[in-house]
Parts: C-alpha cells; sequence; structure tokens
C-alpha cells in the first residue's frame, strides 16, 4: 500500500529524531583515559605505539597448543581476489586471535584438521562480502532447519555480528546517536580496527560529541600508530581539525612519516592550521596573525581559483587597518565568484580609502542581495552625501538612494539628504528631508538642527519658533541658534556647488505613503517529530480512474444516469476533486442497483480516505455489500488509516490495536510492523519494540530497524564511564 508507506517512513525518521532528543545526547562527566581501547563495555589504556592488536584487543599470553582459526572467510575472499576483504579479513582474525599469523600461501588456507571447503558456506560467505546481511542470516537458519547436524563457521557468525554491528553503529552516528556508538564500540571491539576506520572515525566523533576531547585524541593516536593506508592516515588529521584545538592536533602531527616507502604528507593539515589562525584573527584587530602563517594563506589564494582564501585576507587586511590590501583581496575574490560578502567588504575599502563614490557603486549594485549589504549600502551613502564641503554627486546617485533610504526609513540617510540639499542651497528640499528624517527618529539631534537651519534660511518664523521651542531643553545648538550665537553647522557660502534643476528635483522626497519592508517569508519548519506528518490519501484504483480520465469533470450528478454518475465521479477522482466525487458516487448509490450501486459505494469510500476521512470512509463502504477482495482491500486501508492518525494523535495504544485487527485480515507489511515497533518505544514497552524491530530487520529491512534498536539501547541503556 504506497499511500501508507511514504507517510510511515516520515514517522520513523521523526520518531529516531525524537528518541534521541528525548534521551540525551551524552554525558559530560565521562571518565578520561589515555587510550581507545574498549574492552568489555570499559575503556582501557594502552601506550600509542605500533602494533599488530586492534583497539579492543587485550594481549595474551603464548598458548602452547595450536590455534585453531576458521580460514574460510580468508580462502574465499582470496578465491575471489578481493584484496580489500582479505585484508579485512586479517585484520578481524587478528583482533580475534592475537597470536594468530596468516598463511603465507593464500590459495592453501585449508588443512585436514580445520574447517574443509564448503560450496554452501561459500555462498553464504558471499552474500555476507556483498553486505546482504539478513539474506547471510536467512540462509543459515534454512540450511540449520535441513541439516541439524550442520553448524555454521563461528567465523562466520562472527563476521556477521561484526558487519550488523557496523551497520548499527553507523545509524546510530548518522542519527546522533552518541551513547549508542560508544555502546556498539564497547561491545564489539573486534570493529575498531584499521580495516573499519570508519567506524574509527565515528568512535572519534562520539567522544568530542560527549565532552571527551582528550579520548577523540587517543583514537586518532592510535589511528596514526597502527594503520597505513595514507589517504586514511591524512583523513584522519583533517577529521581532528574539524573536532579539536590546535594543541592536540600539533601532537598528533608528529605521527607523519617522513621516512620509508609510504610516507606521509601532511602539509596540507599545516596549511589548515595556518589558516585558522589567521581566520581568529581576521575579525579582531587585537590579534595579530604571523607573518609566516599570513604567508601560507596568501600562497593558499595564489594558488587556487575559489574566493575563500582571498575573502580571509580580505576581512584580516580590513580589520587590520590596510584597506588598500584588502581592497585588492575583496576584487579578486569578487572575480571569483565570491558574491555578496566580497562585494560587502570591497565596498567597506572602498569607503575606508575616501573612495566614495566607486564605494557607492558596487554597494549599490549588491545592496539587496543580503542585510549585510544593505547595511553597507546605505552607510556608504549617507557617508558620501554627508561629505563638508559636499561632493558633487550624480543626480542618477542621488534619485536611486532615495526609495531605499525612504523603504527601510533610514534616519540617518534622510538627515544626509537634509545636509546635502541644504549645503547645495537646496533649503526647502533640505527642509523636507529634516522632516522626513525626525518622523522617522523623532529624537534625532542633528536632524532637528537641520530643520531648523532651514526654517532660518526660508525665513519662516513660524516654523523655526516651533523647532526651537520643543527643543531648546534639549539641544544647545538649538539654543544658541534661537539666542543668536552661531552654530557648530552652518551653510557652506564660500564656493557653493550650484545644483542644476535636475539636481532640484531628483533630492525632493517622495509624496506618497513610505512602504513598509516586507517581512522575510517564515521556512516550513521540518517534520522532526512523530506528530508532524503530511496528510495520507488513498490510492484510485487505475482501472477505475482511467474510465473518466479523458472527461472534463463538470457533469451535474444529479442530471445524469447512475453509470454516468459513476464515470462522473471516477474522473472526479482523477482530477483530485474527491469531494466533489462523493456527490457523484451518491447518486449512483440513491438511484443504482446491482453492480453500479457497489461501484459507486467502493469509490466514495476512496474518495473519503484521500481526505483522511476515514470514518467516513467506513460508512461508505458499507452502503452496498463488497465482493470479497474490495472487502477486505478498504478494511486493511481504513485500519492502516486509523493506525496513522492514532499515532499522529500520541494514541499509541489505539495504533497497536488498529494494527492488531489488520493483521488478522491481511499480511503485516514491513512499515505498519515498523510503526507497531515505534509505538511499542513511545509507551516504554521496549521489549515488544525490540522484537518487532528485530522481526523487520530479519526480512532484509536493517536500516530502517537499525533506526528503533539504536533508539532503544540509547533509552534503555545505564549512563556508563566510558
Amino acid at each position: 500500500m504506497p499511500l501508507i508507506r511514504g507517510i510511515i517512513a516520515t514517522l520513523f525518521a521523526s520518531a529516531a529524531f525524537s528518541a534521541s532528543a528525548q534521551t540525551g545526547g551524552g554525558n559530560p562527566n565521562l571518565r578520561q583515559a589515555t587510550t581507545p581501547v574498549l574492552t568489555n563495555g570499559v575503556l582501557t589504556a594502552q601506550a600509542p605505539a605500533p602494533t599488530t592488536n586492534p583497539p579492543g584487543a587485550s594481549p595474551t599470553a603464548p598458548q602452547s597448543a595450536p590455534i585453531q582459526v576458521d580460514e574460510s572467510a580468508l580462502r574465499y575472499f582470496a578465491a575471489q581476489g578481493d584484496t580489500r576483504r582479505v585484508d579485512a579479513e586479517i585484520a578481524r582474525l587478528r583482533a580475534l586471535y592475537p597470536n594468530w599469523t596468516p598463511p603465507t600461501d593464500l590459495t592453501q588456507l585449508s588443512t585436514p584438521s580445520g574447517p574443509q571447503p564448503d560450496a554452501a558456506t561459500d555462498k553464504i560467505w558471499a552474500l555476507y562480502a556483498e553486505g546482504r546481511i539478513a539474506e547471510a542470516r536467512a540462509a543459515i537458519a534454512d540450511r540449520s532447519a535441513s541439516e541439524p547436524q550442520w553448524k555454521p563457521p563461528a567465523d562466520l557468525i562472527s563476521a556477521l555480528d561484526v558487519a550488523e554491528a557496523r551497520i548499527r553503529l553507523t545509524n546510530a552516528s548518522d542519527n546522533s546517536q552518541w551513547r549508542t556508538v560508544l555502546s556498539i564500540a564497547t561491545e564489539t571491539p573486534t570493529l575498531l580496527t584499521c580495516a573499519n576506520v570508519d567506524a574509527l572515525w565515528r568512535v572519534a566523533e562520539a567522544f568530542s560529541k560527549t565532552n571527551q576531547a582528550s579520548r577523540t585524541k587517543d583514537v586518532y593516536t592510535y589511528i596514526l600508530s597502527n594503520c597505513n593506508n595514507r589517504s586514511e592516515r591524512l583523513a584522519t588529521l583533517q577529521k581532528a581539525v574539524s573536532l579539536l584545538p590546535e594543541a592536540p592536533i600539533l601532537d598528533l602531527l608528529k605521527f607523519e612519516r617522513k621516512t620509508g616507502t609510504d610516507q606521509d604528507d601532511f602539509s596540507e593539515v599545516r596549511d589548515e592550521l595556518a589558516r585558522k589562525r589567521v581566520e581568529r584573527a581576521s575579525t579582531d584587530p587585537k590579534l595579530k596573525a604571523a607573518p609566516e602563517d599570513l604567508a601560507v594563506v596568501e600562497r593558499l589564494a595564489e594558488g587556487e581559483s575559489a574566493p575563500g582564501n582571498a575573502l580571509l585576507l580580505g576581512w584580516y587586511n580590513y580589520h587590520h587597518a590596510q584597506p588598500e590590501k584588502a581592497r585588492d583581496w575583496f576584487k579578486i575574490a569578487l572575480d571569483r565568484d565570491g558574491g555578496a560578502k566580497a562585494a560587502e567588504g570591497l565596498a567597506l575599502s572602498l569607503r575606508a580609502l575616501n573612495q566614495f563614490v566607486p564605494a557607492d557603486a558596487i554597494a549599490y549594485e549588491w545592496h539587496d542581495k543580503s542585510k549585510d549589504n544593505l547595511s553597507v549600502y546605505l552607510d556608504v551613502i549617507t557617508a558620501l552625501l554627508s561629505q563638508d564641503p559636499p561632493l558633487r554627486v550624480d543626480p542618477e546617485i542621488i534619485a536611486r538612494s532615495i526609495p531605499v533610504i525612504t523603504r527601510e526609513r533610514f534616519s540617518n540617510g534622510g538627515q544626509a539628504l537634509g545636509w546635502y540639499s541644504y549645503n547645495t542651497n537646496q533649503f526647502r528640499t533640505a527642509r523636507d528631508w529634516f522632516m522626513k528624517a525626525l518622523s522617522w527618529k523623532p529624537d534625532d539631534e542633528p536632524s532637528a538642527y537641520g530643520l531648523a537651519l532651514s526654517y532660518q534660511r526660508l525665513n519662516d518664523r513660524t516654523g523655526f519658533a516651533s523647532i526651537a521651542n520643543a527643543w531648546r531643553a534639549r539641544s544647545q545648538q538649538i539654543a544658541d541658534l534661537a539666542d543668536g550665537r552661531p552654530g557648530t553647522r552652518l551653510p557652506v557660502e564660500s564656493q557653493p556647488l550650484t545644483p542644476s534643476r535636475d539636481e532640484i528635483i531628483a533630492v525632493q522626497p517622495r509624496a506618497e505613503p513610505i512602504p513598509q519592508p516586507r517581512a522575510a517569508p517564515t521556512q516550513r519548519a521540518e517534520n522532526r517529530y512523530p506528530n508532524d506528518v503530511p496528510t495520507t490519501r488513498a490510492n484510485v484504483p487505475r482501472t477505475q480512474a482511467g474510465r473518466g480520465a479523458k472527461c472534463t469533470g463538470t457533469g451535474n450528478p444529479h442530471a445524469l444516469s447512475p453509470d454516468a454518475a459513476v464515470t462522473l465521479g471516477w474522473c472526479l477522482m482523477e482530477l483530485n476533486r474527491p469531494l466533489e466525487a462523493v456527490t457523484a458516487f451518491d447518486q449512483a448509490i440513491k438511484r443504482g442497483n446491482g453492480r453500479t450501486r457497489q461501484d459507486a459505494a467502493y469509490g466514495k469510500s476512496l474518495a473519503y480516505l484521500r481526505k483522511d476521512l476515514t470514518s467516513q470512509a467506513a460508512i461508505a463502504a458499507a452502503e452496498a455489500p463488497q465482493e470479497p477482495r474490495r472487502q477486505v482491500e478498504l478494511s486493511a486501508t481504513i485500519l492502516a488509516q486509523r493506525a496513522v492518525a492514532a499515532y499522529r494523535a500520541g494514541r499509541f495504544v489505539e495504533v497497536i490495536l488498529a494494527l492488531g485487527e489488520r493483521a488478522r485480515i491481511v499480511p503485516e507489511q514491513n512499515d505498519l510492523m515498523l510503526l507497531r515497533g515505534w509505538s511499542y518505544f513511545k509507551l516504554g514497552r521496549y521489549d515488544d519494540a525490540k522484537q518487532v524491530f528485530q522481526a523487520v530487520q530479519r526480512t532484509g529491512f536493517s536500516n530502517d530497524a537499525n533506526v528503533g534498536l539504536n533508539a532503544i539501547l540509547e533509552a534503555t541503556q545505564p549512563i556508563r564511564q566510558y
């Protein structure tokens, strides 16, 4: 039933997230130790020296008797020529048997006293090699049932256990279930080998996310001490950079192999550390980067086509009073598609260099790309218009600034337009802009002073008296002006910039109402919790819907024959107008008989199901007797929708009852089994939930089932001292 499966997939993701959030992400007071070795649930110390023992494998005393090791998997992988899995199997066997030595001849792995070749067992190993773990388990169960005397090789069972543990650990890590990651690693120490570096990385991250940075370092130390893959060693350092402070990373860099055939090259990690040091200083003028670190970032910037390092150098130089260098780097970043941040930095650098006109050009071009760019543009245009003596400004620059300043109700911009108009002898325009700036910010004293000066130059005694009386007690400048003493800012009398008629028109404030800035559209929150699910829809049988596929769906059902009304109903269903289809099906039910009435009741029930009206659908299904196949289909769908609706409403007992009733008439599908499992989980019935999730796991849906199993482990395991 596709209609239910899509909904339940959303529910499961939500339930997993909710379970992790409810149980917490880790204990910050976990015990600290010195190495990443996990044995029997406890992390034990181990010196970080090269060794063949993987994490979790304790040294054992020499054995006098020969070690009997099942090497069938090794033989199989060697026969297949799969060298990667041969190496992984050798690492796994070494973890299980520390004193075991791999055979020198991989083509002769079986011995008279050891396991003999077995084609059926090899097929199970093949399933394991292909990652088909559930099928391998099923094959073992089938053979055990048909051959009671046959026992699966212990190494095969161990390999499957480790593979399943790896899947669960990965799943827990992907869902940020950090305590579960550490618990699985503790229970499966053979998973933590150089053959499974990804598992080690995830354990290191789990330590970091549970506030155990020293344990994170220990895991990385183990990898660098024992694992030889050059790319994985480099990746280990790169992951360390994202999780650890600089001091432990410098310690890890000491493991760089500079001799031998597999030499490391950790230079890019050192470059990244230098970059981070420059980045920390790029926004703090009190921090100064070392010249050698700046040289590294400059080398990186010059050798790439991406804008990142050029942007970094731009911001560093801007905040350290070197606007010329900042301008040059921001230009480079902008040419490399650095976007809004590069334009923002370039405009600020040009402003710092008093290059107001080019600063305005770049700032205006990008002013609508982000809030930061808008803020920079308003700052730049204000500075441009506020120069004293005033600069000659292109009327187009002023004209295009007015809508932005007005829309944003930016009082400093309105004041700047007022001073520019005043200083170019446009006193009426200046008066209007100062008044507008005061309307946006009533306590703006400079705008009030500008308004008083404008009234004075216009010889408007009434206006001057009103502003002087209102501001005399709050502004010494205005009080001095009213008392006849000279103010601090007077009109520029010598060599005024006489504006043209076009300039005068350009700076007139708009008479129309000021538009308010629109709020940014809200983004719909993710359906992260199990109660936030989309509306369910029932599937319309294609054979029925196809009957009306070419109709327009505009007929009047009351004027149609019963058969025509049924056809119209299916047409409306095809057009996704289910409630209108109900009206058409109703007419057929009332006036039809036999097969027509049966089809109409069936269609009406499906129409209600499409709108999630489950109760009405059940009533409609009973309005005419249905053939057994349809009756089962409708009953199963109604019960499934009831279960989903009950889960959405948090009525988990009803979910279990509805699914139990449904399971009596049709086999239970995996998605509904998972819904049952999550309902048990929500009710705290963890053993029941575990049984359901394990049953789903055995059918091959291991990923979905593992989410539930990990959630149970996260909810039930005690807070351990890892």
